[in-house]
């Protein structure tokens, strides 16, 4: 890769000039759905009871991924929660859950009164390993929840393998995925349930927060709904419309989404294919730009998968850079591109688990469990990964002059320290 900008090799950390001094084009940005959203507002018809747009989302989100039922919430970590309880997750139960990713993936197997189990990782993918996760199994685990990590599929048919074998729920964590494909398939429609997020960065987003699940299955789906909304019953065609009011048999919360959120999320999900093919376009790009870089290896994409890279996530090669993932961050974030570590604290070491923190002040739902479960070791991969992770902000805005930025900037950075390694 050649440098016609004249790029100076003195690192910006060490008073150098940036590669780059604008910023990148920002990620979400809003046209039609400002439109959209105010249109709900002068409509007066504000809550998902009242109006018609969550309904249309619900019913466009469910027709893009070829299900019969998408329900609507208020996160990501709302739809996992929903869909535990609505298979019966509760106390005297375990869950199966990586341990390299956002903590909201675990906490709902809490807060239904059951305990995660963390399995291992893949090295490559940084998706649930299923030789750990068959490991993992307990006489009492009721459920394994994949990660599509970063928009790069898990691996299911060997997960769907384990859960036929062992009578398991697979509860898929698409929050980083929408749209992406595991052998053809959309993630998502593999479990009982796929759960999405639209939170502000994510693929697709709903202006802050928001979430879906999807669902073939119509009994599964209609007890989600009554959680999601109070654990209220009405019978008939119209669920938010019934002649039943304030009829509530059995536990629920108030995860609802808005009306604006439905209104945004339509739009959204009409770009839906453009956003991916650009994300895939200029993730491509940047790999060919970082082909010939010794030190770091670009996201790995198995030939049977369609990632979407949410993330775009560098893997440094220690045999030939020794610095500190967060030093080498800091740099590269210093000449202009944004750039971090990636869940640099296992879920199995985090606090909450290590020291069972539960309900109150109490070691409640663990002191409930009748198996025997200690956090905080014995993960080798999930332990060690993110000391080598650094991640690169992806979106479908980028330019390919942007993306030439970014490979200028890691390109400057990572030569910079393989030659220079007793400095760093």
């Amino acid at each position: 890769m050649s440098n016609p900008k004249n790029i100076d090799p003195k690192l910006a950390i060490h008073g150098g000039k940036p590669v780059r001094t604008r910023p990148l084009p920002a990620w979400p940005s809003y046209d039609e759905e400002i439109e959209a959203a105010i249109t709900v507002l002068r409509s007066g018809k504000h809550a998902r009871q009242s109006g018609s747009y969550v309904a249309q989302f619900e019913a466009a989100f469910a027709a893009y991924f070829g299900v019969k039922n998408a329900i609507a919430v208020s996160s990501g970590t709302a739809a996992i929660h929903v869909a535990l309880a609505a298979l019966g997750i509760g106390p005297g139960d375990d869950v199966i859950n990586t341990a390299h990713c956002f903590i909201g993936t675990a906490t709902p197997v809490v807060h239904c009164g059951a305990v995660p189990i963390f399995a291992d990782i893949d090295p490559k993918t940084f998706n649930l390993d299923p030789k750990s996760v068959r490991e993992k199994i307990t006489p009492f685990t009721k459920a394994i929840v994949p990660v599509h990590l970063n928009g790069c599929p898990a691996e299911m048919n060997q997960l769907l393998e384990i859960a036929k074998q062992y009578n398991l729920y697979i509860v898929e964590d698409a929050a980083q995925a929408h749209g992406a494909r595991y052998r053809d398939k959309l993630v998502g429609t593999f479990g009982q349930f796929g759960c999405f997020s639209f939170w502000e960065d994510k693929i697709i987003s709903t202006a802050g927060e928001g979430g879906m699940i999807i669902t073939d299955d119509d009994q599964l789906a209609k007890r989600a709904r009554m959680i999601q909304h109070h654990g209220e019953l009405r019978q008939d065609g119209d669920y938010y419309r019934g002649e039943r009011l304030y009829y509530h048999p059995i536990l629920g919360y108030n995860f609802r989404m808005t009306e604006v959120q439905g209104a945004i999320g339509l739009v959204q999900l009409r770009k839906l294919p453009d956003y991916i093919a650009k994300r895939r376009k200029n993730a491509h790009l940047l790999t060919q730009l970082l082909s010939d870089i010794w030190g770091v290896f670009p996201p790995y994409e198995p030939d049977y998968v369609e990632h979407v890279y949410y993330k775009y996530i560098l893997k440094l090669d220690r045999k030939v850079l020794k610095t500190p993932a967060a030093e080498i961050a800091k740099a590269i974030s210093a000449e202009g591109i944004p750039a971090t570590r990636r869940y640099p604290t296992p879920l199995h070491q985090q606090p909450i688990f290590v020291e069972k923190r539960g309900f109150g002040n109490t070691s409640a739902p663990f002191s409930w469990y009748p198996g025997e479960v200690q956090y905080g070791s014995g993960l080798p991969v999930a332990e060690t990964i993110p000391n080598d992770l650094i991640m690169i902000r992806m979106n479908p805005n980028l330019t390919e002059e942007d993306i030439a930025d970014i490979a200028y900037a890691v390109r400057k950075v990572v030569e910079y320290f393989s030659q220079h390694q007793e400095n760093s």
